[in-house]
């Protein structure tokens, strides 16, 4: 959504709406992915209107030519959703970028003309499936016009809540990696026992030929030993994987 006189250079997704799905209890994460299509690297600054609810990871930087910046928005435990929700906004800043690299972004938000730079406004959703079957959700319907200096800038002072996230597939995986590691192990030790008692067969085999009077343990057993033995640690092996 292209709000200044300049059009808006950077392709952002979502392009119009934040959504928070609650419960708000704990932190509720959102995304923006910023895209800089052009041949020039931009600068962008994310503000809000609500500065002491969000925390935005990087709430500043440069995009290279090409490339995409994610932005992540965090917002901050509430019991329950603000009354004046349909007021909390977004706002993309951003600005053609004097060279590839910028060594002081304050600075060079200072610098700019007002009349180089490019806004886009994203309005705030927040959706809460505690309190019905259905989402409860809460748009702002009413977009007004505002100026840059009536939203305020995401500070670097702003808390920065830890969060996890895949820790359940990063778990999977190592589990998984360990039950291949053992599986392989005990391949291996399956090898190196069929290995010895093929050797016991082919003693006992010489021995049953030298004498006649010891009690034999046939070829049949010997085989029933082994199928056993292989049945057992494959069992073992699929018992620690599933």
């Amino acid at each position: 959504m292209t709000e200044g006189k300049v059009p808006q250079v950077l392709q952002i997704v979502p392009p119009r709406e934040l959504v928070f799905q609650g419960p708000f209890t704990d932190v509720v994460t959102s995304f923006m992915t910023l895209r800089n299509p052009t041949s020039k690297s931009v600068c962008f600054k994310v503000k809000t209107t609500a500065p002491k609810q969000y925390c935005v990871r990087p709430n500043s930087g440069v995009i290279a030519p090409g490339e995409s910046k994610v932005v992540t928005v965090m917002l901050q435990p509430i019991d329950s959703i603000p009354v004046d929700a349909n007021k909390h906004k977004f706002m993309v800043q951003s600005c053609a970028a004097p060279s590839d690299e910028v060594d002081n972004l304050d600075v060079f938000w200072k610098s700019i003309n007002p009349a180089d730079l490019m806004y886009s406004k994203l309005m705030v959703v927040f959706a809460d499936k505690r309190n019905s079957g259905d989402a409860e959700t809460h748009e702002n319907h009413s977009v007004k016009e505002e100026s840059a200096a009536s939203v305020t800038y995401v500070g670097e002072s702003a808390s920065s809540p830890s969060t996890v996230t895949g820790d359940s597939s990063a778990a999977l995986r190592k589990s998984l990696s360990a039950a291949l590691e053992d599986k392989d192990r005990a391949l291996r030790k399956l090898e190196t026992l069929q290995k010895e008692l093929e050797e016991l067969f082919k003693q006992n085999r010489k021995l049953q030929q030298k004498s006649e009077g010891v009690a034999e343990i046939g070829i049949p057993t010997l085989q029933v030993v082994l199928m056993a033995v292989a049945a057992l640690l494959i069992g073992l092996i699929f018992g620690r994987m599933f």
